[in-house]
């Protein structure tokens, strides 16, 4: 399950920049060889052709290139290099346009592991466009995926039983229901800390043995602790072998949530 959501965010974003997006890929002949090259995951050929066309193009084109390149550089994992691109793009952007261009951004914040930031942008764009349909499955998903992260299982089943209740043939729903069981999925818990860098370590530690591992930050008692897990599983016995698994060949501490 290495990276499983990563991917389906960036699925979702592609779904968006080409189904849902006001930009004009279909109808900007510059764009064809930057978009031609991201459908064949050559990103960084299409990043090329994006940094040609911010050379010489308008201000519209040049926001559609920024997005496009910064959208690439998710896909490449350069998500800190895609979030200054994105807020480049803005810069140029005007009207619906910005929509998506913020979507990335808040994608690349997830991306980071800062979901607190991504959810305040996802919520903004909520509010912005709550009369509009066109993105709002998108960020239902996205939100419930993001308080999830934060352990916020009253948020997670809010935003999860809109996408149900609203959009129910949707892909982002047939992720939910594919993925998830009564709102929620399992995890394991195989860390708490008070210092990042030893959070991280164990993060990267497991990274490399091939494990999905992420860190949820909170706060106990005023004092800012990180959480380190590992997985996101359908149910108490998939978790269950994968932490048998940890505690037998990585001696660790575990605990299955919720």
């Amino acid at each position: 399950m290495r990276n499983l959501f990563k991917n389906l965010l960036l699925t979702l974003l592609f779904i968006i920049i080409f189904s849902r997006c006001s930009f004009a890929y279909t109808h900007n002949k510059p764009l064809d060889e930057a978009v031609r090259r991201m459908l064949k995951e050559d990103y960084n050929g299409a990043i090329d052709e994006c940094e040609r066309l911010e050379r010489y193009g308008d201000k519209q084109l040049k926001a559609e290139a920024l997005y496009l390149k910064g959208a690439c550089l998710l896909k490449t994992e350069n998500y800190i290099r895609a979030h200054e691109v994105f807020k480049k793009a803005l810069s140029y952007a005007k009207g619906e346009v910005s929509t998506e261009i913020y979507i990335g951004i808040a994608d690349s914040y997830f991306m980071q592991q800062k979901y607190s930031k991504a959810i305040l942008i996802y919520e903004q764009l909520l509010e912005k466009i709550k009369n509009k349909e066109a993105f709002l499955a998108a960020l239902y998903y996205k939100l419930g995926k993001s308080y999830q992260k934060e352990s916020e299982w009253a948020k997670t089943k809010y935003y999860f039983s809109l996408l149900d209740k609203k959009f129910p043939n949707s892909f982002e729903a047939e992720l939910v229901k594919k993925s998830f069981v009564g709102g929620n999925f399992f995890t394991i818990q195989v860390g708490c800390f008070s210092n990042l860098r030893n959070a991280e370590k164990l993060q990267s530690d497991l990274k490399i043995k091939g494990y999905e591992v992420y860190i949820t930050p909170f706060k106990s008692n005023g004092r800012q602790l990180y959480r380190v897990r590992v997985g996101e599983f359908m149910s108490r016995i998939a978790a269950k072998h994968t932490e048998q698994k940890l505690r037998s060949k990585e001696h660790l501490p575990t605990h299955i949530f919720p």
